[in-house]
């Protein structure tokens, strides 16, 4: 009996052992991987949430966005200024011409209605610290145009337009400058403002002291802003300005100081700004070397509209001396200086201008804006602007071709959204310059300039 048990547990084993032998042989087979789920995040930066995903492995919150804008845009064309004037230093013939200088055919050399095309993306990535939240901004834009008023001018182009990190009050890279109040406008054609919002934004290194209840001061260091093309002291001639250029720009040897205080609060928000701005230049007529220092400064209030989410009203002014550029009178309509699609002569904006009798003329500047924007419905938006301002040179000789400007212009902004991220836009403004006779010119003159520019565009963002 006990050999028959032996044998029957010995057999027993020996089939478990072959069974565990074959078993091993065979293919395992485990459960499935857990799934990788995209998290959605949302952090607040400067009161507003920035909403993304968690990029995996990280604590870092992205958020993807952008738009895509098609707009078509015409606008008044008169025939081109036939001016008879000689301008004369030191009994020397400096122009003479008897057309406007850049549109000398006419009207039959410049179109009448154009295109535009823009491409934004947008990447925002955010982490929360103890010192507060961790920002990455960057926007880039393509362009396209063809035409009148285009921002392709002509062709295509790919830029940086913003692209900042911000962090327990400092801010390093491009964006917006902190001594403007607001941007360009309500639509795409801008009223008078001293911008650097949404166009031509300087690099900047800067530090905002936050009070608590909305008040916070900021001291920010900036490159500097001068007129594209001609060296910030080189009188204007981009949009048909027949006066010549006195001087070229000497390097570069300090930022723009800006200084800023602002409130924002459930009424709205208000803000002072001012800056420093170092003028260098050597004088092409004389070889006299500039190195001063011009001054600006910018104030606005806006208020919101009780009851009408999305609506308010503002009113913003700015004042210059030997810094043009932030007088605001620069970036009106379409930055022609006054010379609205080349009718007539533009304003003489520089920084400074070399006399005859080896001094700096000194240009003054200042303008005011008003606009009011109302949302009818979550739909229709309407809104309203309108600016005003004027240049004024001082210890210009009686050689100096220099005028002195005014210039007005209103407008008027339209939106339909009737689906979530398309919006529908018609933008129509206008704008008259007067500009005064110089002394240096001689022959008939005519300063007036006035004209329109209305645009559709189609915009969609995600």
């Amino acid at each position: 009996m006990t050999l028959i048990k032996s044998l029957l547990l010995g057999s027993a084993a020996g089939v478990v052992a072959v069974s565990a032998a074959q078993a091993a042989d065979l293919p395992t087979r485990k459960g499935p991987v857990a799934a990788e789920y995209v998290r959605i995040c949302s952090i607040t930066v400067a009161g507003a949430p920035v909403v993304g995903f968690v990029l995996p492995g990280s604590d870092t919150c992205l958020k993807i966005s952008g738009y895509i804008t098609g707009q078509i845009e015409g606008g008044n064309l008169k025939d081109a200024r036939h001016i008879n004037y000689v301008a004369v230093r030191g009994g020397t013939v400096l122009r003479s011409h008897s057309n406007n200088v850049q549109f000398n055919d006419g009207t039959r050399g410049r179109p009448s209605f154009g295109f535009t095309t823009r491409y934004n993306l947008t990447l925002d990535a955010v982490s929360n610290t103890a010192y507060g939240p961790l920002v990455m901004h960057g926007e880039y834009q393509f362009n396209h145009g063809e035409g009148f008023d285009n921002t392709g001018r002509g062709g295509s182009d790919g830029g940086l337009n913003r692209a900042y990190v911000t962090w327990a009050g400092l801010t390093a890279g491009k964006i917006d400058s902190f001594f403007s109040f607001t941007g360009g406008g309500l639509g795409w054609a801008n009223f008078f403002s001293p911008d650097r919002k949404g166009f031509n934004q300087p690099d900047v290194l800067a530090y905002t002291a936050s009070f608590g209840g909305g008040f916070s001061a900021t001291l920010s260091a900036e490159s500097p802003a001068w007129l594209e093309d001609q060296g910030g002291v080189v009188t204007q001639n981009v949009a048909g300005n027949p006066f010549l250029g006195s001087a070229t720009r000497d390097g570069m040897r300090f930022p723009d100081i800006v200084g800023a205080l602002d409130v924002k609060q459930a009424w709205g928000a208000a803000h002072v700004g001012g800056v420093a701005h170092n003028v260098r230049a050597t004088s092409t007529f004389n070889g006299t070397n500039l190195d001063t220092w011009g001054w600006a400064v910018d104030a606005g209030v806006s208020f919101n509209i009780p009851n009408m989410a999305g609506s308010v009203i503002g009113l913003t002014g700015a004042w210059s001396r030997n810094a043009i550029i932030y007088s605001g009178l620069v970036d009106g309509m379409w930055g022609e200086e006054g010379a609205v699609n080349g009718n007539g002569q533009a304003m003489a904006v520089a920084d400074a201008y070399s006399n005859n009798n080896r001094g700096w003329a000194v240009p003054e500047a200042w303008s005011v804006t008003g606009w009011a924007q109302f949302a009818v419905n979550p739909q229709v938006t309407l809104g309203v602007e309108g600016s005003y301002g004027e240049l004024r040179w001082h210890n210009t000789d009686a050689l100096t071709p220099l005028s002195d400007s005014k210039s007005f212009l209103v407008g008027g902004v339209a939106h339909y959204d009737p689906v979530k991220n398309l919006d529908f836009e018609f933008e129509l403004l206008y704008q008259n310059t007067q500009t005064a006779r110089p002394t240096s010119i001689r022959g008939p003159w005519d300063g007036k300039a006035d004209g329109f520019a209305a645009r559709f565009e189609v915009t969609r963002s995600f």
